[in-house]
């Protein structure tokens, strides 16, 4: 059993460690609406998941800032 610590347990990673397991037991009983917005919140922030927006200054263009973008989901906790 894994001792959980302060600052380890996101929701995030609840779903991303669990997710595929509960949704082979309970794929009937999953709306698409449901495992869409946990999609979201698992790909939150993430530059792979969502894609990122890059920001380049015109006068510097060597100085690039590159944001994730964020799910905007209501079931997020980062986001609601």
């Amino acid at each position: 059993m894994e001792t959980i610590r302060k600052g380890h347990f996101t929701l995030k990673r609840i779903f991303e460690e669990n997710w595929e397991r509960f949704v082979s037991s309970h794929r009937s009983d999953i709306t698409f609406s449901a495992a869409y917005n946990v999609w979201k919140v698992m790909n939150c922030r993430e530059p792979n998941g969502l894609g990122y927006t890059t920001f380049a200054c015109p006068d510097h263009p060597d100085q690039i800032t590159h944001i994730p973008r964020s799910c905007k989901s209501r079931f997020c906790p980062v986001c609601a």
